[in-house]
């Protein structure tokens, strides 16, 4: 029988890009934001949401940033350096300092 959850990096990156949508409005929930899909399928196809905060729509544009970030640097080495970079784009302009470890 075979593994149909053994996918190669090729089906990953694809199967990622797919779900772009469902990710990023699962990360907006897991964030706070009370958006709906449909809200955050109309952002990021650029198109203004009337009833979103300016914050509301730069978190879920931050987010897509990030995983497409994710996505185009799947080969690179999974460490500090990574994991902040993928906070400089969460957290673009949104918290005081992003992209670095907090030290307080």
């Amino acid at each position: 029988m075979e593994n149909k959850y053994n996918l190669t990096l090729e089906q990953n990156i694809f199967l990622a890009k797919r779900n772009l949508v469902d990710n990023v409005y699962a990360n907006a929930r897991m964030e706070g934001l009370n958006v709906t899909f449909p809200e955050t399928k109309t952002v990021l196809e650029g198109v203004n949401v009337p009833n979103l905060k300016i914050d509301e729509i730069q978190c879920i544009l931050n987010l897509r940033d990030a995983w497409k970030y994710v996505i185009n640097n799947i080969e690179d080495i999974f460490n500090l350096e990574f994991i902040c970079k993928v906070n400089e784009f969460v957290a673009r302009n949104e918290s005081l300092s992003w992209g670095v470890l907090r030290n307080r």
